[in-house]
């Protein structure tokens, strides 16, 4: 048989032969009321307490992802616009060898050996030394402020160059008109007739240069860039030109668009649903000229969106405003 405690016996239970009956006063029971109610109190705050620190650690997880996240488009939008720099100090090279052999009486034919003594606009931009107390977010903006001067100006050095090599007959008032586009802060109306704007917004599944093939498998050189979206999304010239080629074409490209917009500048746009434009069609910056698909050597619905310098493919990034 259970014993109860004797204070118990005394206080809160009466024993009836083998039975137990708990007796509690009006007092002892408000007390344990009261008990109780703390109880369920404590409770209820430990567990709302539990439930706000848990959406503060989910929230703050989300805050570190995002930081993460922006870090890294911030890493990459850096290395585009280093990557552009590097163009614009070739260039400029470039160009200087092309006046002084010009000077010299040498024809300019440029892409001579580099003086390495030449510091880049890369390296002096990097002497200022890093932002203080700047957010992600200025930080873009920033770096897509100078990334807009940097393409506008390859632009117009490109157009440079070619004209001092192939223009001999180039104007004096010319020559300075491209100069001052290449060296203004909004550059002028260069970019209009040269690939300033991205032909599609999406996403980039295949960079510019090297990678493995799609289809065969193997290595090979990316022309271009792959820029996929929804079937049927629509395919707009990067810059003023006549139409050379629209329609099916052989070696991979499928429907393809080809632009020629003076001055050694053309772009390619290929593996297109539906072709807009016809041969001889002048066309405008902006202007749509075909549906993104997936003809030719495609293993999905993208555009292949291709740059040619003096028939050269060059990195279609170099004109693309950085995202």
């Amino acid at each position: 048989m259970m014993k109860v405690p004797a204070f118990m016996t005394r206080h809160i239970v009466e024993q009836d032969g083998d039975s137990y009956t708990l007796k509690l006063t009006k007092k002892q029971l408000r007390i344990a009321a009261i008990v109780l109610a703390v109880i369920l109190v404590v409770a209820i705050a430990l567990g709302v307490w539990g439930i706000i620190r848990q959406a503060e650690v989910m929230q703050l997880r989300q805050q570190t992802q995002l930081q993460t996240e922006q870090l890294k488009l911030l890493q990459q939008k850096t290395e585009i616009l280093d990557k552009k720099m590097q163009t614009l100090d070739q260039l400029d090279k470039e160009i200087r060898q092309m006046v002084k052999g010009a000077e010299s009486g040498t024809t300019p034919k440029g892409g001579g050996t580099l003086d390495k003594k030449d510091t880049s606009s890369a390296d002096k931009s990097d002497d200022a030394g890093p932002a203080a107390d700047v957010t992600p977010t200025e930080l873009s903006a920033k770096l897509a402020v100078i990334d807009r001067q940097a393409q506008q100006r390859i632009a117009s050095f490109y157009l440079l160059r070619n004209v001092l090599r192939d223009g001999a007959g180039q104007s004096i008032k010319d020559l300075q008109s491209i100069a001052y586009t290449a060296n203004s802060p909004t550059g002028g109306g260069a970019t209009v007739t040269t690939p300033s704007i991205w032909p599609v917004k999406g996403v980039i599944t295949s960079p510019f240069g090297d990678r493995s093939d799609p289809v065969r498998g193997g290595g090979e050189f990316h022309a271009g860039i792959d820029i996929a979206n929804d079937y049927g999304t629509p395919i707009v010239a990067t810059a003023a030109g006549t139409v050379e080629v629209a329609g099916y074409t052989d070696g991979g490209y499928g429907n393809l668009v080809e632009i020629n917009h003076g001055n050694g500048f053309e772009t390619l746009y290929g593996h297109t649903s539906v072709v807009l434009v016809h041969p001889g069609m002048h066309v405008n910056q902006g202007d749509t000229i075909a549906l993104m698909g997936s003809t030719g050597k495609s293993t999905g619905s993208h555009v292949h969106y291709e740059v040619r310098v003096n028939g050269s493919a060059v990195d279609p990034m170099l004109f693309l405003p950085i995202q």
